[in-house]
């Protein structure tokens, strides 16, 4: 967040890229997730596992909730 704030005051950026670059902070720390985080998995046989990914994060002004896509994977744990 430093680097940002930085390079926000070196180019001489407007309020509203400020308040842009703030809010979309403290979504993504708000949020409890990040992408590419596991959410559930299930033993298939083996050392194979299916696993449910984080793969996007989006935020409904409407409903004023943090929604999430998830995708199914298969892992190999070696």
């Amino acid at each position: 967040m430093f680097k940002l704030i930085l390079n926000l005051l070196l180019n001489r950026a407007s309020v509203k890229e400020w308040q842009l670059q703030i809010g979309a902070h403290l979504l993504k720390k708000g949020c409890g997730f990040h992408i590419g985080q596991i959410i559930k998995e299930k033993k298939l046989y083996g050392k194979r596992y299916r696993v449910k990914v984080i793969t996007g994060l989006f935020y409904d002004f409407n409903t004023n909730k943090i929604n999430h896509t998830v995708e199914n994977k298969v892992l190999d744990a070696d």
